[in-house]
């Protein structure tokens, strides 16, 4: 059937909405990102990373990997090319308007680090349309992309943050509906390009290579899937470390820059297990029962994703697939440490999917939306709701808010276990 008018309208629509709260507040994440943007084009990508101590950067040493530095000195070069037509074309024609000279340089960073989310946003959104317009159901793709796209929980993020989570499952999403596909070069490639952007679907990692072994895929598939993965690898980071050497270095900034994280607590504002446990500023090297909470976080999510495994084993199928990734990924923002309020994320995209298999899905969808949406305001707070704001001094609503969490995530196993998936 193709794209039809009827989604272009709610792709415009949601394109609108985005842009009309790109200005609504700014998030100090901002600062980093405008930063390294504008290093990375000032002093070249070349050995950009440098130094880990925050002393020797404007606001903090970058601990974001390759794709998203890249992508970043990306949109610098497009905002000086912007502003230098800008400047040209003010100088030749009295009716140019001057007054876009002011606003570029004011908040034309501020808008080209939200553009690639938004589009990001609308990407995941055509995905999801184009994958149930496949099955023949095109109305359920369109109430589903709708309801992907006025999540505010997505629009929250990209357009009022500014966050780039939606970037990263664009990728992710890309490649797992080409393993759907039994595609094993392109999965390996999006996937790929999604952790080299952020770890975030590191998590998916055992769920989609046991699909793969289970698709009997022949060796020259896996070998061309090697292959390229490791060529897109190389693509993006050697432009950081041009040496021989450059695995070993992707390998070490991994392990000492960017998956530790900024904050080694037991919770970084996620309403979780952790923050039941001590929602304080107390590290996860902290000892519980003979081992530290982080370790409990490991054990916890490695026994989960075991378990998901073999539920997963008696039958594979698009909804055990999606459900398997939705469980993995509510599971380890419930128990890992360090978690940001971010990281639930990943859940989204399977879960708005699978609500064309299990409509019973719904309460659960939107319970967590609204803790989602509740987790993003807190600590940020934009815009500025006071009643809201007054409601979270009160320790015991984010308490509630994580309890809810864990006792949804709890209905979200009962509901697989007894449903026909």
């Amino acid at each position: 059937m193709g794209i039809t008018k009827t989604f272009l309208f709610i792709l415009l629509f949601a394109l609108i909405l985005r842009l009309s709260l790109v200005f609504v507040a700014y998030h100090g994440d901002l600062n980093n990102n405008i930063s390294w943007a504008t290093l990375s084009v000032e002093r070249g990508l070349k050995g950009f990373y440098g130094s880990p101590d925050a002393n020797d950067w404007p606001f903090s040493a970058p601990n974001q990997p390759p794709l998203t530095i890249l992508s970043l000195a990306g949109l610098r070069v497009v905002y000086l090319a912007i502003e230098n037509i800008s400047w040209r074309l003010n100088n030749q024609f009295s009716f140019f308007p001057s007054t876009f000279i002011w606003f570029w340089e004011a908040k034309g960073m501020t808008l080209l680090m939200k553009l690639p989310s938004i589009f990001a946003d609308l990407g995941i959104g055509w995905l999801i349309y184009k994958y149930f317009e496949k099955e023949g159901k095109h109305k359920l793709g369109l109430i589903l992309s709708a309801v992907w796209l006025f999540n505010p929980i997505t629009w929250y993020n990209s357009s009022i943050w500014g966050q780039t989570d939606s970037i990263v499952n664009l990728l992710g999403l890309i490649g797992i509906f080409a393993l759907l596909n039994k595609n094993l070069p392109k999965f390996a490639v999006f996937f790929t390009l999604s952790i080299l952007f952020k770890g975030s679907l590191s998590i998916f990692t055992p769920v989609l290579l046991f699909v793969a072994y289970k698709q009997n895929q022949t060796f020259t598939r896996w070998f061309q899937a090697t292959f390229y993965m490791l060529l897109a690898t190389v693509f993006v980071s050697i432009w950081f470390h041009p040496h021989i050497d450059l695995p070993f270095w992707l390998i070490n900034l991994y392990k000492e820059r960017i998956l530790p994280g900024e904050i080694g607590y037991l919770t970084a504002n996620a309403f979780n297990f952790w923050w039941l446990a001590d929602s304080g500023k107390t590290l996860d090297s902290t000892v519980y029962f003979g081992l530290q909470a982080r370790l409990w976080g490991f054990v916890t999510v490695l026994t989960g994703i075991i378990l998901v495994l073999i539920w997963l084993k008696h039958k594979i199928n698009d909804k055990r697939i999606f459900a398997s990734l939705l469980t993995v990924s509510f599971l380890s923002f419930l128990f890992l440490t360090r978690i940001h309020e971010r990281y639930l994320y990943p859940f989204f995209p399977p879960a708005t999917i699978l609500l064309g298999f299990v409509p019973y899905l719904w309460i659960p969808y939107a319970v967590v939306s609204l803790t989602h949406l509740l987790n993003l305001y807190h600590l940020f707070w934009a815009p500025s709701l006071k009643p809201l704001e007054l409601s979270f001094m009160n320790p015991a609503l984010p308490q509630i808010l994580s309890l809810v969490n864990i006792l949804t995530f709890v209905y979200l196993l009962r509901l697989f276990r007894s449903s026909k998936l």
